[in-house]
């Protein structure tokens, strides 16, 4: 964690500018009413902020899109570690069906057969789970 002034100069901003990034709920430091903390994670996404307004000419709703999206990616990937966890502690051949389950829907949304609802239990074949 940083305090304000580390995290000023790693990131390359000036306190007007971090101001900017916080009113807009860009970052989003821990502020415990006194001193406000910055992560690592804070510091990768002023990074990109800058990136984007700086290198790429985003404007400011493209930033809060961009943002949104990178949040409901790392969502994701946060989600699909639960789920190779809960996998995981599964026995070998409940995992080999499972692998087998995620092919067949893998295989029948390329050939335009199956939705999102093929990954449900017995959504393609009338099964319950």
């Amino acid at each position: 964690m940083f305090a304000t002034r580390e995290f000023l100069l790693r990131a390359r901003l000036d306190a007007k500018t971090l101001r900017t990034y916080i009113e807009a709920g860009w970052l989003l430091p821990r502020d415990n009413g006194h001193t406000r903390r910055f992560s690592e994670a804070d510091l990768a996404r002023a990074r990109l902020i800058h990136d984007l307004k700086k290198d790429m000419g985003v404007n400011d709703e493209g930033i809060t899109v961009v943002l949104d999206l990178v949040d409901q990616v790392h969502g994701l990937r946060r989600t699909l570690r639960e789920l190779l966890a809960a996998i995981c502690t599964q026995s070998e051949v409940m995992r080999r069906r499972i692998a087998a389950e995620i092919r067949d829907a893998a295989s029948a949304r390329q050939n335009g057969e199956g939705t999102d609802q093929a990954l449900l239990p017995g959504a393609r074949t009338g099964r319950s789970g």
